[in-house]
């Protein structure tokens, strides 16, 4: 009979076979700095649990600890990430001891998931919140149309992907001029441009420890820019994903909302001027949605839930609470 272990009590290695089996394309980048990503030992007693039957690992659900402040204090809650099991021990109750163990290692829950989890979650009384969606723009279509239709599809999209970054270009045509450059090694002065330390209501605080662990340790840090305009800032990321170049609007602190939406506008022109095939957001963020409607116009819902032990966790998660790309694993999910 399986039993279920914190991924740090289990010899070093056994995730290897499990992550290659479970995530073949993230494997490597998941099995060297799994740490870093679940932020282990920075929430001592919070990180991913493992399935193990002798020895091997069978089933595994991530954990990202985040703090939330609200009303002047941080209370901690954790995404719930990366959750498989492997093939041959589905449909024998695992997953749903799995998923409840890791429920149980912290009071506030939340996560963005796909339809099969979501089944699970509304199952174990997670609540279900709309309002969170993707956009993109395909500015190489010959890849996208290939996979959909065939080598038809490929000639197509050759023909048509010029018109499609002229159509773009047309559609940035007087976005704000941006100042790109790589990010700072200042924590602190990162923190000034991101956080808001007055803003009472639920929030992730983008503290100096935040910027610290999701931009500054990054392991890919160098995919990152600080980009500014109108007194906006923005965390951009240009990276290669499966034969794609990928740009990614990951983050946009607080400011006017013209400015902030102006830095959207901005972001689809660099991604078009940096050579990237796909251009991508994500969030709740009701000004940085409707701003990337029209230059980022394929749109697709983002499925959130939450859970909570206690009816104070849950005051707290039945609140709104602001996303952007950069949260949970939304961007990390592109090996």
């Amino acid at each position: 009979m399986p039993e279920i272990r914190k991924a740090t009590a289990i010899p070093p290695g056994s995730l290897t076979p499990f992550f290659a089996a479970a995530w073949p394309d993230r494997a490597a980048f998941l099995d060297e700095h799994w740490r870093w990503l679940y932020r282990v030992d920075r929430f001592p007693g919070l990180e991913p649990l493992a399935l193990v039957d002798a020895g091997k690992v069978v089933g595994f659900a991530g954990s990202m600890p985040v703090k939330i402040a609200h009303d002047g204090r941080e209370s901690t809650a954790i995404w719930f990430v990366d959750f498989s099991i492997l093939p041959e021990w589905r449909g024998k109750g695992h997953g749903k001891a799995l998923t409840e163990a890791w429920m149980a290692t912290c009071p506030r829950r939340i996560t963005f998931c796909n339809d099969e989890s979501m089944r699970v979650f509304l199952k174990l009384g997670w609540t279900e919140r709309t309002g969170a969606f993707a956009r993109s723009f395909p500015l190489e279509l010959a890849g996208p149309m290939r996979r959909r239709w065939g080598a038809a599809g490929a000639a197509a999209g050759v023909l048509f992907g010029p018109a499609a970054r002229l159509g773009l270009r047309a559609l940035t045509a007087g976005a704000p001029a941006l100042k790109v450059s790589p990010l700072p090694p200042d924590s602190g002065g990162l923190a000034e441009k991101f956080d808001e330390p007055m803003n009472m209501k639920p929030r992730v605080p983008r503290d100096a420890d935040w910027v610290r662990w999701r931009l500054l340790e990054n392991p890919r840090r160098a995919e990152h820019f600080l980009a500014e305009t109108g007194g906006a800032a923005g965390v951009f990321r240009l990276f290669e994903s499966l034969g794609r170049r990928r740009a990614h609007l990951l983050l946009v602190g607080p400011g006017k909302p013209e400015a902030r939406a102006g830095l959207v506008k901005g972001f689809a022109r660099w991604a078009l001027d940096s050579g990237a095939d796909d251009a991508w957001l994500a969030g709740t963020d009701a000004v940085l949605l409707a701003a990337a409607a029209p230059v980022l116009s394929r749109e697709r819902p983002v499925r959130f839930a939450w859970s909570a032990a206690d009816p104070a966790s849950a005051e707290l998660l039945s609140a709104p609470l602001p996303t952007q790309s950069i949260d949970s694993d939304h961007d990390l999910m592109f090996p």
